[in-house]
């Protein structure tokens, strides 16, 4: 079993490496399909694993801890020291066991869960380079403040967490060139904004949508510069909301005492992270209804188009000469300032209007080029 295996996986691993594979598979899914049809973002999930897990977070970061802080200061003449040393073995307890699982899920099942570009099982996607490296930045109050003593140091990990997060998603709304992959990257391609390669590897892997969603994600990326604006704006937003959290919790672990503040600073994690969730929900929904929008329209101006060429040629009938019918379309190479001017900000205007004057314009285009 393990000689005819082996075969399969080899040739697997041929067909996604080499060079710039990653763009080569998506362009060319996208050149099979019609230039006008936007590529689909296929995802569906069951409601009730992400609420179980939000579930087990907040029971290992928040209930766990405050428990065992409050209890012990009512009931044991424990002191400060002590007591912090408690609360840190307990908090962060559920990365003992979401990231060793995600670990193994994603080396042991690297071909149905992995990044598109190899098939080396050590090539991890950038959620989890990104994750360890807020744990380990996390684990830093955690391990220094007992010992020192500097208990609102030790309250300020949550801050510490999300802090590394933050400055990343800085640093990539700049495209970068790096000598390793990133996620589906191959090295050397401009690096993308933070939220593309977080949403295409948490689907992928903690969703269970596998390289399918990856092809899907570059596709739509490639194809859409609304899409790509997306998820500049949604990165953006999520690094305002990372500051937003790290000057809040700084506020309250520096100026109250320690028995308020460390049921606070836990808690109010969990409450940042629903309200950013809401906001970035309904950025991400306005955000798609204008691409929707600008995609649908250009449909609707395909097929008028084609409709003039069609009446044109009945009318020319048999002469053999051809005719060339203007079309805009979009492709992979049109540019966010191209769409601001001539697509998202006309539609917005005047849809039904501005979809005439293109579909008359094209008509006309056409009438003169077969006059000559």
């Amino acid at each position: 079993m393990v000689d005819e295996d082996q075969p399969q996986q080899q040739r697997r691993c041929s067909a996604e490496e080499g060079g710039a594979s990653t763009t080569r598979t998506a362009t060319a899914e996208l050149q099979a399909e019609d230039a006008t049809k936007l590529p689909e973002l296929i995802f569906t999930f069951r409601p009730l694993q992400p609420v179980l897990y939000f579930c087990f977070l907040v029971i290992c970061n928040v209930v766990i801890p405050c428990l065992l802080y409050y209890l012990l200061r009512i009931y044991t003449h424990l002191d400060d020291k002590e007591l912090i040393g408690i609360g840190s073995a307990a908090l962060g307890l559920s990365s003992c066991f979401d990231a060793p699982f995600r670990l193994y899920k994603l080396i042991k099942y690297h071909d149905k869960y992995g990044p598109l570009n190899d098939c080396k099982w050590w090539h991890l996607d950038f959620f989890s380079h990104l994750y360890t490296i807020a744990l380990l930045v996390f684990a830093v109050p955690l391990a220094v403040a007992p010992a020192v003593p500097l208990y609102n140091f030790f309250l300020f990990s949550s801050a510490m967490f999300v802090s590394p997060i933050m400055i990343i998603f800085l640093l990539s709304l700049k495209p970068w060139k790096f000598s390793f992959p990133i996620s589906s990257d191959v090295a050397g391609t401009p690096t993308k904004p933070a939220v593309f390669y977080l949403l295409e590897d948490v689907v992928a892997v903690d969703f269970a949508h596998g390289r399918e969603w990856r092809r899907q994600m570059y596709a739509r990326y490639e194809a859409s510069p609304l899409f790509r604006r997306l998820m500049r704006h949604l990165t953006i937003y999520w690094s305002i909301m990372c500051l937003i959290f790290v000057g809040a919790t700084s506020a309250v672990t520096w100026s109250l005492e320690l028995d308020i503040s460390f049921g606070l600073v836990l808690g109010d994690f969990f409450l940042w992270l629903i309200v950013s969730a809401i906001g970035c929900y309904y950025i991400t929904v306005w955000g798609l209804r204008k691409e929707w929008r600008l995609w649908g329209t250009l449909d609707e101006v395909k097929l008028r188009v084609e409709e003039g060429q069609a009446a044109t040629m009945r009318e020319k009938g048999d002469s053999g000469r051809p005719v060339t019918t203007p079309r805009w379309v979009p492709s992979p190479t049109l540019n966010e300032a191209t769409v601001d001017r001539d697509g998202a900000k006309e539609l917005e205007k005047d849809e039904d209007g501005d979809v005439q004057t293109r579909v008359d314009r094209a008509g006309s285009s056409s009438g003169s080029s077969d006059t000559r």
